[in-house]
């Protein structure tokens, strides 16, 4: 109980961050707990744990949204690779300043696909090799899907009239 105490509530965040919805993260936390818990055993490096856990959250949760998204809805692993030079005012979005409760909400409202590469590099801070490894996808893949991301949650904000 000391372990599910202090860990819960990362867990549950990380959970949320990716699954965008209090109670699928809530779900996905228990079944990260249920495999903790399981594997407790197999766990030899003490200095890491809190990154194991964080690892095996990450993982339950990207398979619970996996599960639960619907063959239309768009996934990442899905993609093809494509041009990466896709036009957008950088300079503008460089200026813009947002607050954190516009960017939770904004991101909320992202396909899981989005969602999730937009959670593990900005949130989780996962590189793109990282996350590519994760997802079982190209890492120019993941750099596509980041940056149609990150353009759809400024249209998002934009529409929304943030800024």
């Amino acid at each position: 109980m000391a372990l599910y105490n202090k860990y819960a509530r990362k867990l549950y965040l990380v959970s949320l961050r990716i699954t965008g919805n209090r109670m699928e993260a809530e779900e996905a936390m228990q079944d990260a707990f249920l495999k903790i818990f399981n594997r407790l055993n197999l766990f030899r490096d003490e200095h890491n744990f809190e990154a194991w856990i964080h690892r095996i959250a990450v993982h339950t949760a990207i398979d619970y949204v996996r599960r639960h998204t619907n063959e239309e809805e768009e996934m990442p692993c899905r993609y093809a690779e494509t041009d990466l030079a896709e036009s957008g005012d950088e300079s503008t979005e460089d200026r813009i300043q947002y607050t954190v409760q516009q960017i939770k909400e904004a991101t909320q409202q992202l396909p899981p696909g989005y969602r999730i590469v937009l959670s593990l590099y900005l949130f989780e801070g996962y590189d793109m090799e990282e996350i590519a490894s994760i997802l079982n996808i190209q890492p120019a893949s993941v750099r596509t899907q980041y940056l149609r991301a990150k353009r759809k949650l400024l249209n998002i904000i934009a529409v929304k009239g943030y800024g």
